[in-house]
């Protein structure tokens, strides 16, 4: 007897489609990285240290690099929705791992509703009449229909809208050299604007630390190549070389865009009224290609904001699997095997940073970028702190790594102390210390609300798949 076909929008447990191709998980590491939080954020480390702020992106960028190595070896070994958070559930116990999937969770919820103040920020520049909120709103409704299409249409979206960042950052790179070698003279365009007000560091490390935890909101996303590991078509392929091009493009895209901006555009000028790259590219090119690199800034926001639904909906998809979250997040679509509800609940968040602009201009895009970079900031603790127990039960299990992560134990060390001397520097400053409790309050919700909940779901959820195996 034949069977009725499933209706297209009826929601089931399906598990997810693997529709990720090799170039799809690279660009999606990519779209995770170079977002407003870069293209505007710039503006307020640069603001923060002054030119030093150099040395800010070459220590982040160092620190990403080691816990991507780290990730890799686990999502090569054990490609899973969840990632990290499953990594850490695995090996250092259900509630390090609970912590560590929601505090992500909101990290990559509160990025990409900054992301949609930042988009409205650059579509306001051409439409000044229109508030910034309204454009936000736009914006947040636009990708929430996005990530519902499906996983095959979201990578490829996101392949091309990484390229446009990619190759216009290139470019502001290339002009931004001619001008400064003399090529093209540009005038106040020159190397001296590194040291000529106040010097290279103006407010000391003191500055270089306090713009390190926007910053990591910058380099945030990275971690997006892990989540993708279960739709990944061949993750032992995909990731190692989607790490190595991670790398490239952060060296040589991230720390020398930061350089050239910075000899272009005196430091004391850079904000988060409009990007510091839209700025620079006017006074080195002019109008005309300002308003290309302001469209270019918006593609970057609208492409971070993708990666980060994309995260964040599978995160919560695995936490639901795992008995967190109720079971309704763990179902797909029949027809585009997207996890429709853990999409709509992640994207509510994009509408909630439109209201909190609303209401809070002044601060808003700021404050939710630091507290997104504490969020970030701790998955990376967890990658690095899981790591070793991990490597434990892929030997058990397989024999052997599919992919060994160079360095070894003192790779993992240097990784946790240096993402512990982060924190510990915020503790300097007032916007820092600030970050740092916001952050804790939140771990604490968190803590509450696995032992009044989470603790007793994750247990009855263990206990059904046990009993489904027996």
């Amino acid at each position: 007897m034949e069977t009725s076909p499933t209706p297209p929008n009826k929601i089931e447990d399906n598990g997810l489609v693997k529709g990720l191709k090799s170039r799809h998980v690279t660009m999606l590491a990519v779209g995770g990285v170079i977002g407003a939080g870069f293209f505007l954020g710039a503006g307020a480390t640069v603001n923060t240290a002054g030119p030093a702020v150099i040395l800010s992106y070459l220590f982040g960028g160092l620190i990403t690099f080691l816990v991507m190595v780290l990730l890799t070896e686990m999502a090569v070994s054990t490609p899973v929705a969840g990632s990290f958070q499953k990594y850490t559930q695995m090996s250092l116990g259900p509630l390090p791992g609970f912590l560590t999937g929601w505090t992500y969770w909101l990290a990559f919820l509160i990025g990409p509703a900054s992301e949609s103040i930042a988009a409205g920020t650059f579509l306001n520049v051409w439409f000044p009449q229109v508030p910034i909120w309204v454009f936000a709103l736009a914006v947040a409704a636009l990708m929430t229909a996005v990530n519902l299409i499906g996983v095959k249409f979201f990578g490829e979206l996101e392949f091309w809208l990484s390229l446009v960042k990619v190759v216009a950052l290139a470019l502001f790179i290339i002009v931004g050299c001619i001008a400064l070698f003399g090529i093209t003279p540009v005038h106040s365009v020159s190397f001296s604007n590194l040291t000529s007000q106040g010097g290279f560091a103006p407010t000391g490390i003191a500055g270089i630390v306090t713009a390190m935890m926007i910053v990591m909101f910058s380099f945030g996303g990275t971690e997006a190549i892990g989540t993708a590991a279960e739709e990944s078509e061949k993750p032992e392929r995909d990731l190692p070389k989607a790490l190595r091009s991670t790398l490239i493009r952060i060296l040589v895209l991230f720390v020398l865009s930061i350089f050239v901006l910075v000899c272009i555009l005196p430091w004391k000028k850079a904000g988060v009224s409009s990007s510091p790259f839209v700025d620079a590219t006017n006074i080195i090119a002019g109008p005309v290609a300002a308003n290309i690199m302001n469209f270019v800034v918006l593609i970057a926001a609208l492409s971070c904001i993708d990666a980060g639904i994309y995260a964040t909906s599978r995160m919560m998809f695995s936490m639901s699997r795992d008995g967190f979250f109720p079971k309704a997040f763990s179902k797909t679509s029949a027809k585009s095997k997207a996890p429709v509800n853990a999409i709509l609940i992640s994207c509510l968040m994009l509408f909630a940073g439109a209201l909190l602009y609303y209401f809070f201009q002044d601060f808003a895009y700021t404050w939710l970028a630091s507290v997104s970079g504490f969020g970030f900031l701790f998955a990376w603790l967890m990658i690095c702190l899981s790591q070793p127990g991990m490597r434990k039960i892929a030997l058990e299990r397989d024999g052997d790594l599919k992919w060994k992560a160079p360095g070894g134990r003192p790779l993992q060390i240097i990784a946790v102390l240096l993402i512990l001397a982060i924190y510990i520097g915020q503790l300097f400053s007032d916007s820092g210390r600030n970050t740092i409790i916001a952050g804790v309050i939140w771990l604490l919700i968190a803590t509450a609300y696995y032992f009044a909940i989470g603790k007793k779901s994750y247990a009855k959820s263990t206990a059904l798949q046990e009993n489904a195996l027996q």
